[in-house]
């Protein structure tokens, strides 16, 4: 028997050394405890120890220092952390369940701006706020929305999803905006005369298209010779449009001029009666030659009956 509590005496002292020289029996204290991602671990601060003699004593727990990036994970871990109780020499241990961080904030996003019939663009991802500190870009899986909502002018709203979150996109549809307007350089007129401006101009959009809208003009009438900017606005719309005007002098040939026309009236006048009385003569003339020719053709016949009566009167002797 001597022998044998002999035995157990050695025993106890080799498999539990510290409770031998310290008459414990049992040290009691929460061993495991959960705390969330980014967030340091409350460890327990105090131990209740109990004695051979069945005292109990609370004692305080030195936990040995561990690194934060241990309880800073995003997702989800464990780790134990080990420590002392003063005096006693007895070591402890905790096991710490680390939660995984959980989105605390998404960035909003700016307000989508889209033009009529143009394709719709959405953000891909958004910067995300986690709560173990960190910051992140993720991926957003966006609704699907039906295509008609592009195609008149109003706000609507999509909304995406962020693991468990969910994110808002506001898009705005208006029609499209005017990136230029092409019209001739220059056109040219005279005084008081309308210039003949473009009636329409080539219009180009944000939205990559163009087409031909018509122009109101302002004043297109100058009595000056010059160089002029004319100003007007597209058609249903506040856009200005300019356009250079060169106003040359009117050079009018047909200027009345009365007291010169007389003399050429006069002057004529004398060539008519010049041809008039030219033509007085030519007939005249003519009268005079038919007379002459009249009379010399009488005298010829009276000479040829004059000489046939001598022929017969000589024949009937």
């Amino acid at each position: 028997m001597r022998k044998i509590f002999i035995v157990l005496l050695m025993s106890l002292f080799f498999i539990s050394p510290v409770y031998a020289d310290n008459h414990v029996v049992n040290v009691s204290y929460d061993g495991e405890v959960t705390t969330a991602s980014g967030e340091a671990p409350s460890l327990p601060l105090k131990a209740k120890v109990t004695f051979y003699d069945g005292s109990e004593k609370e004692y305080n727990i030195d936990w040995n220092t561990f690194d934060e990036s241990l309880y800073k994970t995003r997702n989800a871990s464990q780790f134990t952390v080990t420590g002392s109780i003063a005096d006693l020499q007895v070591t402890t241990s905790c096991i710490v369940n680390v939660e995984a961080a959980k989105i605390t904030h998404i960035d909003d996003l700016a307000n989508k701006t889209v033009t009529i019939g143009e394709a719709l663009s959405l953000p891909a991802t958004a910067s995300v706020t986690w709560s173990n500190g960190d910051q992140s870009n993720e991926i957003i899986r966006w609704d699907n929305y039906d295509n008609n909502a592009l195609k008149y002018v109003h706000t609507f709203s999509l909304n995406g999803h962020i693991y468990d979150q969910t994110i808002t996109q506001t898009v705005h549809v208006k029609y499209a905006s005017v990136t230029s307007v092409s019209v001739p350089a220059v056109v040219y007129t005279t005084t008081g005369v309308e210039a003949q401006l473009p009636q329409y101009a080539t219009v180009s959009y944000s939205n990559k298209t163009s087409k031909k809208v018509k122009i109101i003009w302002n004043n297109q009438i100058f009595n000056e010779a010059g160089k002029y900017t004319v100003y007007g606005k597209l058609y249903q719309s506040t856009r200005k449009v300019s356009i250079r005007v060169e106003v040359k002098k009117n050079e009018d040939t047909t200027t009345e001029t009365p007291k010169q026309e007389e003399p050429v009236k006069k002057t004529k006048t004398k060539k008519k009666t010049k041809k008039v009385q030219k033509g007085e003569k030519s007939s005249f003339s003519y009268v005079i030659a038919l007379v002459v020719f009249t009379a010399i053709l009488f005298g010829f016949i009276t000479l040829i009956s004059f000489i046939k009566r001598k022929i017969r009167i000589k024949e009937n002797r």
